[in-house]
């Protein structure tokens, strides 16, 4: 999905899921990670980059800046099968 600056965790149901689980926008945008799920979770850099919403309770927010492009995957700490992509142009 094209220019999506909000990432929820855990939506419609999904628990181990992001929402959308890729998106692709420019450099220099803010994305903002909600935990929208009932267990607690991350976003992790996977390998580009050293960010981390830290755990994130249900309600929780983080927002990261994406500088650079590239391509940036992620996953949640405690549940590491779920993972995501952010593609900066």
């Amino acid at each position: 999905m094209d220019g999506v600056d909000k990432i929820n965790i855990g939506a419609n149901n999904v628990e181990y899921s992001y929402g959308p689980a890729r998106t692709r926008i420019k450099a220099g945008t803010m994305v903002t990670f909600t935990n929208v799920g009932d267990t607690p979770h991350t976003a992790t850099a996977f390998q580009k980059g050293n960010w981390d919403t830290g755990l994130l309770e249900k309600g929780q927010s983080k927002t990261v800046t994406f500088s650079e492009p590239g391509n940036y995957f992620y996953i949640c700490t405690p549940h590491p099968w779920m993972y995501g992509q952010v593609i900066v142009e």
